[in-house]
């Protein structure tokens, strides 16, 4: 059986290269030793439910450049002035592209905007990212824009083995919400195929008002033991 996990790339000149390239001809930059994390609450009260923010530990890039579509054109506003920010916050993790050598890259992004106040339905971008190498270049193959509504953070990116035959799936929960509704939605997608094909997406966590809540969790050994033709989950807590 092939590894468990994909691991994310560490090298930093490499990192910096795949920023780059997705942020075409902007300044792509380290914010050395600055970490953000928007887990919480902080504090739990006795019922409610605590979020994790998995990119809490991943470095800080500060990359400046205007807006170059309307996601970030949301993102980017201050909606009492209607000014826009043009320097992002991002994190974000880096894998190899499973079966694709040093040819192929996913990033795995989240970031918003410095000095923005923007609306509710987008106040942050989580990205899926796939690069291809062109000569000495990479290109944007293919981008998969997550659910911006009362999106802040991540909860879970990976590569992992739900298949038995290599770690050829990437996991990824995102939160959102509205109108006293939190809520993180689990996506599980095959990447054999060289594009982003989404094979799950349910959700993993529901609050309703601070009062009711549920989850689920995705069960990795159950899952592969059905060669990923079935998602199993632990669950937790109903509405």
């Amino acid at each position: 059986m092939a590894g468990d996990t994909g691991q994310p790339v560490s090298d930093e000149a490499l990192r910096l290269v795949a920023l780059r390239a997705i942020f075409t001809g902007m300044q792509v930059s380290i914010e050395p030793g600055k970490r953000i994390d928007d887990s919480g609450p902080k504090k739990p009260k006795p019922g409610e439910m605590f979020v994790p923010d998995a990119f809490a530990n991943e470095n800080v890039y500060r990359v400046v450049g205007a807006a170059k579509n309307e996601a970030e054109k949301w993102a980017s506003e201050d909606i009492a002035t209607q000014k826009l920010s043009n320097t992002r916050q991002v994190r974000f993790r880096l894998f190899h592209w499973p079966k694709e050598g040093d040819a192929g890259l996913l990033a795995v992004l989240q970031y918003d905007f410095l000095g923005a106040s923007p609306a509710m339905s987008c106040p942050s971008i989580g990205l899926l990212v796939h690069l291809a190498r062109n000569a000495a270049n990479w290109d944007v193959r293919e981008q998969y824009l997550l659910d911006t509504t009362h999106h802040f953070s991540l909860q879970r990116a990976e590569l992992l083995d739900l298949t038995g035959e290599g770690a050829d799936e990437l996991v990824v929960e995102s939160d959102s919400g509205g109108a006293g509704t939190f809520l993180t939605t689990l996506h599980v997608f095959a990447l054999g195929g060289g594009r982003f094909e989404e094979e799950l997406d349910t959700l993993s966590r529901l609050q309703y008002m601070e009062r009711d809540n549920y989850t689920q969790v995705l069960d990795v050994n159950r899952t592969r033991q059905h060669r990923g033709v079935e998602f199993c989950f632990f669950e937790n807590g109903a509405l």
